[in-house]
């Protein structure tokens, strides 16, 4: 059951946490005004538009991507509050052990990560999609396309090769089609033109010519028009700035299985999304340890001290997590082991510390 003292660190620790959101919240917004002020005056979008359907998505983006330095520094500063006044020594010379101390500190960070963890695997990747929506209407265009050497399995036996996609019409260059039967290719379609029929909602080859390999012979067709229907979308060709963050999980998932299926072998970057959106609620636990390890001990550099390494390690953490997600991503380690290792490494930190803090 929780006593009073329980309550009472609970209740401040949300408290803190809540007014270090709203505080850096409003530093963000004024920053990013800044930013995007030239935008603003020059498409004028409306007050409300930029209000209700750009700042109310841009919020949550933000606590996500800092969260975790939030509940550090409300953690800190709230724990080191009650070391100054010398609040820490009297819980522990009244007979409560440090371990018992640190419990209401868990569960209010528990709180806080089953609530970051609902946000980051649904609601800011919903809020991250219409936040790209206003960008890409009001401020600049945020859509590139694959344009080297575009390779996809669109379903099994056949492969789909393209020098390079245009968006903005829905059309291929250079297009090679392959399709197998086990391991005999069975036709071979070059043509000098990929082109999406959204009527048809087919494709359409453009002075193509079409090989057809029998088991003895080997025929030719030339042609000017060629419809051909494949399981593939124009939107598949196109990637969005930061597109896999404005997926929810259940999207996440269902693109990881198409692509699989496509026989594509690039996807520890969707891996590691995926991984982080858990990872980093669980961190929580790992920041608060350390804010209230390092801010127990009442200092003659009060809090500033306490601060200024906690925020040390804190970007620390950062550095080693965005170090390990690049190995992740780029396949020197595998995806769940780079996002998880550094939490391990920086909770035997925060072990460490919280152990030599009561002495």
């Amino acid at each position: 059951m929780l006593k009073t003292l329980d309550r009472y660190i609970i209740k401040k620790f949300l408290v803190t946490f809540l007014f270090t959101l709203g505080l850096f919240a409003l530093i963000a917004i004024f920053i990013d005004i800044s930013e995007k002020i030239d935008d603003f005056l020059k498409k004028k979008p409306p007050f409300t538009v930029i209000v209700f359907e750009y700042y109310i998505y841009f919020v949550p983006y933000f606590f996500g991507m800092f969260s975790p330095i939030f509940v550090f520094l409300s953690a800190m500063f709230f724990n080191s509050k009650l070391a100054q006044n010398s609040e820490i020594i009297a819980i522990l010379n009244s007979g409560i052990n440090y371990r018992r101390f640190l419990r209401p500190y868990f569960i209010a960070t528990a709180i806080l990560a089953g609530i970051f963890l609902y946000l980051n695997t649904i609601v800011i990747p919903y809020c991250d999609k219409q936040r790209y929506l206003f960008e890409e209407t009001w401020i600049k265009e945020k859509k590139t396309t694959q344009s080297n050497n575009i390779s996809f399995m669109v379903e099994p036996g056949t492969i789909l090769h393209l020098e390079s996609f245009n968006y903005l019409d829905s059309s291929g260059y250079n297009v090679s089609i392959e399709r197998y039967q086990g391991n005999r290719i069975t036709q071979r379609i070059f043509a000098n033109r990929l082109l999406w029929n959204p009527n048809k909602k087919t494709w359409q080859l453009e002075y193509y010519q079409r090989r057809i390999f029998n088991e003895k012979n080997e025929s030719i067709e030339k042609g000017h028009l060629l419809d051909t229907v494949m399981n593939i979308r124009p939107d598949e060709f196109i990637i969005k700035t930061k597109f896999i963050s404005s997926m929810t999980n259940p999207e996440l998932n269902e693109y990881i299985k198409r692509e699989r299926a496509k026989g594509s072998d690039s996807l520890n970057k969707y891996y590691v999304e995926l991984y982080k959106r858990v990872a980093t609620p669980i961190s929580f636990f790992v920041f608060t340890l350390l804010a209230v390890g390092i801010s127990s001990r009442k200092s003659r550099g009060g809090t500033g001290l306490h601060l200024g390494i906690g925020i040390f390690l804190t970007f620390s953490f950062l550095l080693v997590t965005q170090i390990f997600n690049t190995l992740g991503i780029t396949q020197v380690l595998p995806p769940a082991a780079a996002v998880w290792i550094p939490n391990f490494l920086f909770m035997s930190v925060a072990v460490y510390i919280a152990k030599v803090s009561p002495k």
